[in-house]
């Protein structure tokens, strides 16, 4: 409800007509998020996702640290696909009923925790490397395609190396932190339960086809449009995953009440977000912004102005939702690129992956908040965690960064 006030507020103060404010709550990225969402839905209704849990402890071999590894990766390839705080929500409890399989209690106590931490950075991680895998990207997202050509691929293109870079990052850290006698896992109820389930119902492989055949036409839509000389946008992220979730309602995979349960208020918050950037630019408060910080910033070499912009972005992203902060800093570093000739994507996409790194308190991220909310780690341990691990991967993101722009590739 409060991220409705935003375009009744520009309406009110005269900055927008009404259909001006609400515009943004119909752009194409809102819509790609609401796909998202509605095939995390289909996912979990039919259980794929506890299927491919189940895979992940028997192919641990019993050993602790590959089944840690091992969801993580899974936990990471789905939130790149699926809204991250959606994916953490599935596997959370996932992660709960392996904990409850460990015989020690001290044992499990360790499991859980360590299960849930890395579900929650990995779900972070993963969302890194495309649009839809958080709110913050698809504002910073449509933010930049108002001024240039930056659509699915091109953001993929910066998010994917920094992603596969900081999971086995993150895994090693987690491992380093919370130390420990090896941990054996009891592999065969999960094959039991493999057993039990069977093959592949039919809705799980249409669910297979439909993620599939989404992942192929967001990579490759565009070069199949001008191929087979299709009209513009037809293949366009946001028509391939509505259409996606069509086909599975056709098929009677899912239904109008399973999109009644998913989280409508994403909706409303990435609408908000992209109509306060709107809001910015059009006040002139998104400029003047940019005109305080430009001075400031002037004659300072790259790699300064991006370990300043990494350090500002990890410092408020664990204290403010980043989502917003995303909303908010999205059109300030773009007009502030502008200003200071320096291209918006190295200001805004490196700070945005920052964002992404909001580990050590719940109210920073909502798979945080999920975090807290099972009970597996203590407020303190998550702080500590958050700090540890956080730390090191914005080191990594502002190398990454700052070798690409030596390179001339951003």
């Amino acid at each position: 409800i409060a991220a409705l006030m935003v375009p009744i507020g520009q309406i009110a103060l005269g900055i927008d007509t009404v259909d001006g404010a609400f515009a943004p709550f119909g752009r194409p990225v809102v819509f790609l998020i609401l796909g998202s969402l509605f095939l995390a839905e289909a996912l979990r209704k039919h259980g794929l996702t506890r299927r491919l849990a189940l895979y992940a402890i028997v192919y641990s071999v019993g050993r602790f640290e590959m089944l840690l590894l091992g969801l993580m990766m899974m936990t990471g390839m789905l939130s790149m696909w699926v809204l991250n705080t959606a994916t953490a929500a599935v596997l959370i409890p996932v992660a709960i009923t392996i904990a409850q399989r460990v015989q020690r209690a001290e044992d499990a106590q360790r499991v859980l925790k360590m299960l849930v931490l890395g579900i929650g950075y990995s779900s972070s991680l993963g969302a890194i490397a495309t649009v839809m895998g958080s709110g913050e990207n698809a504002i910073a997202s449509g933010q930049l395609d108002n001024i240039m050509s930056f659509g699915f691929l091109q953001w993929m293109a910066y998010g994917l190396p920094i992603a596969i870079i900081l999971l086995p990052l993150n895994w090693f850290l987690l491992l380093r932190i919370f130390p420990g006698a090896s941990i054996e896992i009891d592999t065969v109820p999960a094959l039991r339960e493999i057993t039990r389930l069977g093959n592949l119902s039919s809705s799980e492989l249409k669910i297979i086809v439909a993620l599939s055949a989404s992942v192929i036409l967001w990579i490759s839509g565009s070069s199949i449009e001008k191929h087979f000389g299709l009209p513009s946008t037809i293949l366009s992220s946001a028509v391939v995953a509505i259409g996606a979730v069509a086909a599975l309602s056709v098929e009677e995979v899912i239904d109008w009440n399973d999109l009644k349960g998913v989280n409508w208020g994403v909706f409303f918050v990435i609408g908000a977000g992209l109509t306060l950037g709107d809001a910015l630019d059009k006040t002139g408060a998104g400029l003047w912004f940019a005109e305080q910080l430009s001075p400031l910033l002037t004659g300072l070499p790259y790699a300064t102005i991006l370990l300043i912009l990494v350090l500002l972005g990890f410092t408020l992203t664990q204290f403010m939702n980043n989502v917003t902060l995303g909303a908010i800093l999205s059109p300030i570093l773009i007009t502030l690129g502008e200003a200071s000739n320096i291209p918006p994507t190295r200001l805004l996409i490196p700070t945005i992956f920052v964002l992404a790194l909001a580990y050590a308190l719940p109210a920073a991220s909502a798979r945080m908040t999920l975090v807290a909310v099972s009970g597996a780690v203590e407020r303190k341990d998550m702080m500590r965690t958050g700090i540890l691990i956080g730390v090191p991967s914005a080191a990594v993101i502002w190398c990454f960064f700052y070798v690409l722009s030596r390179m001339g590739w951003i």
